[in-house]
């Protein structure tokens, strides 16, 4: 298993450097990090969150990322096991984040760029690396 800290700035390498969607980086670089054991398939999924839901530019990439790792950590699979932990862990990394950047949606978030332009990458990976350093502070706690 990797440092947490670096699997934070390997999400960031993997949005600035291999075009994948903020969502598509933290899953990705967790999953290998912290040996999660997700195929292809569970990492594609990853895929419709990025730019907000599809570029509907709702919710954070970064933040639904974070919160697929978290599921893929705490969650469940089968109706008789308990949500509780994974739902207070995830209101945790939500509130934390909103906090943070007064807002969760990413058309808020991005109103200072254009989007697609050179800038915009380099001004989302402060979300990239928000949320995965905030996904690692609950993962820290809940060894």
């Amino acid at each position: 298993m990797k440092n947490l800290s670096a699997l934070a700035e390997e999400s960031v390498r993997k949005y600035l450097e291999e075009g994948l969607y903020c969502s598509e980086a933290i899953l990705q670089a967790y999953n290998a990090g912290l040996n999660l054991g997700l195929n292809e398939a569970a990492l594609k999924m990853a895929t419709a969150f990025g730019a907000g839901f599809g570029a509907a530019k709702c919710s954070c990439g970064s933040l639904t990322g974070a919160l697929l790792v978290l599921s893929a950590i705490k969650g469940r699979i089968s109706g008789k096991e308990s949500e509780a932990e994974v739902f207070q862990l995830a209101q945790r990394l939500h509130d934390r984040f909103k906090k943070e950047h007064k807002s969760i949606c990413c058309r808020t978030l991005t109103r200072e760029i254009v989007w697609g332009s050179p800038d915009h990458g380099p001004f989302c990976a402060k979300y990239v690396r928000s949320a995965a350093q905030f996904l690692n502070e609950l993962i820290e706690e809940n060894r």
